[in-house]
């Protein structure tokens, strides 16, 4: 959080500033042209036979338009029942419905139309095939990409380390599989310097929100569009700049039908509604007589009862923002029955209705996330969690999860103090085959691309390692050979300081027998050679392939004998 202060001096910055020689550039990133909505930072959640309402923006007269839903190469048309244009809104409203679909993922949203537009938003849609009645959904704040470092510090245009650390907290949560993200602004960290010495901060924001697996639902905050008066670009260049990459066209300059200067928004999720607010303090001035000084505007207050009522069946109301400034939101008298927020960089843990809860900065070398569970109407939110480099939640494959072989082991590993329901892993296989899942539940193969994803769910529960693994059935595809090893084991397990490590061959083979830490990373080869039927036994003395002993912890022993693999688990107790 950086105090503002207008400087008198600005001509002589931006004169004596340049972009060091050395600095990375960056393409810009897709930016708003037709789509409106649903968008990368607002996607929609649907099933097969949901109304898919998409706004766009073009002149009055367009004709001939299409939309498809794309993932890789797999394309599906939808069906435009209807294509109105509103003319006190200036949007476009296409009508479609869901489609069935092979995969149940994240699509792209392509929209084209007659006079050479050709528009595609990246994970704007969502097809499940039902909405859960226990569901876990992840709140990140305060991300500040791609540095905490001002535009005028050494190093600020070469530094990634806040971009390094959303990326672990990523990572975790592509294992975790939450319904969806609550990201609660200060995205980046100045949001006016996009096209300013090139730092282009939105468009490496928009490549790390592309990053996840699962929706993300984005509200602003001060660092994204509040401008700071003491940095060279113009007043309003922030929220402008927003607007292009993760807003709508109209919001400068709004129509009678829809007044709103600012982007708020909101969804259900079964029975559980979800309201989205913009939320900043205007620390440029930009246009004052309409944003003030507030963290809400009075258009989107009154938006907000509006939309609170509208919705008064739901089972729950939670809403989100970047932060509450000057207190205008009483969630008792609202009706709210959760609040998720940032700015603060620390945790608040309010667990009473109505619960009032901040979350600390993404950002911040620990990385915190913080999951929320919903089962029924009951909100169960958790203390914040620490993803880490070394791997508090992992996986392991053995062999290599390239889809080459027809058996793959994943060693999954949770050092978190919670549960998760619905954690997932893409283990990738030989196409053409059916598939066997052990210890998670097979729910999909996707067989659009050069190799079979298969879709394994399985729980992880606390401080617990979850070995799963997927085979092919070799019933099914002919290529594939027989199995020729088995009784793959370790004795003694756990160990100190060695452990022999056997397996029976039933004949010739190529064998490749090696150590994984819980990353995957191939740490040791204990023999790689061509062996002759019959028992085979090596020994393992704790030892990486320099030679040095490696600390205590869980290990994966992976075997690969022609195109047969096995993995088992192994513990070094020191």
């Amino acid at each position: 959080m950086r105090t503002p202060s207008r400087l008198l001096v600005v001509l002589a910055v931006l004169t004596a500033f340049a972009l060091p020689a050395a600095a990375q550039t960056y393409t810009t990133a897709d930016t708003l042209t037709v789509i409106q909505k649903p968008l990368l930072n607002i996607p929609d959640i649907v099933r097969p036979g949901d109304p898919l309402p998409i706004s766009c923006e073009a002149d009055p007269a367009t004709t001939g338009w299409t939309a498809t839903l794309v993932r890789g190469a797999l394309e599906i048309p939808l069906a435009i029942s209807s294509a109105t244009y509103d003319a006190t809104t200036l949007w476009w409203t296409l009508s479609c419905t869901a489609p069935e679909v092979p995969i149940y993922d994240l699509y792209d949203l392509r929209v084209t139309a007659d006079g050479g537009i050709d528009d595609t938003t990246n994970h704007a849609v969502k097809l499940i095939p039902a909405f859960r009645d226990t569901f876990e959904i992840i709140h990140i704040t305060d991300t500040h990409l791609p540095t905490y470092l001002y535009y005028d510090q050494a190093g600020a245009l070469t530094d990634s380390t806040t971009s390094m650390n959303l990326r672990v907290i990523t990572r975790d949560v592509n294992i975790i599989n939450p319904e969806f993200v609550l990201l609660t602004g200060d995205l980046v960290n100045e949001g006016e310097l996009e096209d300013y010495l090139g730092a282009k901060y939105y468009s490496r924001a928009v490549m790390h929100l592309n990053e996840f697996a699962v929706p993300v639902y984005l509200t602003s905050g001060n660092h994204d569009l509040g401008g700071w008066t003491d940095t060279p670009p113009s007043d309003g260049t922030a929220r402008r700049d927003w607007w292009k990459f993760f807003g709508w066209k109209r919001l400068d300059n709004p129509p009678p039908g829809a007044p709103a200067h600012t982007q708020n928004y909101s969804f259900d999720y079964g029975p559980i509604h979800f309201t989205g607010l913009e939320a900043y303090n205007n620390y440029d001035g930009w246009k004052y007589e309409i944003y003030g000084s507030d963290s809400f505007t009075a258009y989107q207050l009154a938006w907000l009862d509006q939309d609170l009522a509208s919705s008064a069946g739901a089972a729950r109301h939670v809403i989100f923002h970047h932060r509450d400034f000057q207190d205008q939101l009483n969630l008792a008298s609202l009706g709210v029955d959760l609040s998720l927020s940032g700015h603060i960089h620390s945790d608040v843990d309010d667990y009473t209705y109505p619960m009032d809860i901040s979350t600390d900065n993404a950002g911040g070398q620990n990385r915190p996330f913080r999951l929320v569970r919903f089962n029924g109407s009951d909100i169960q939110p958790t203390d914040t969690m620490s993803a880490q480099d070394e791997g508090t939640l992992s996986v392991a494959y053995s062999p290599d999860n390239d889809g080459e072989a027809i058996q793959v082991t994943a060693l999954v590993h949770n050092g978190y103090p919670q549960s998760f329901s619905h954690g997932l892993l893409r283990i990738n296989m030989p196409g053409g085959a059916a598939y066997e899942a052990f210890g998670g539940t097979l729910t999909q193969v996707d067989d659009t691309g050069p190799h079979a994803v298969c879709y394994v769910e399985v729980p992880l529960p606390a401080y617990t390692d979850v070995t799963v693994s997927v085979r092919a059935d070799t019933t099914h595809i002919s290529a594939v050979p027989a199995a020729v090893a088995t009784g793959l084991a370790a004795h003694p397990n756990p160990f100190n300081p060695r452990t022999e490590i056997s397996f029976e061959l039933q004949h010739e083979a190529s064998c490749r027998l090696s150590i994984f830490d819980v990353r995957g990373r191939e740490i040791a080869v204990l023999l790689d050679d061509m062996l002759q039927a019959g028992r085979q036994a090596v020994v393992w003395d704790g030892r990486d392939a320099a030679g040095r002993s490696v600390p205590s912890g869980m290990y994966l022993v992976g075997l690969r004998a022609g195109a047969y693999s096995e993995a088992r688990k192994l513990l070094l107790a020191r």
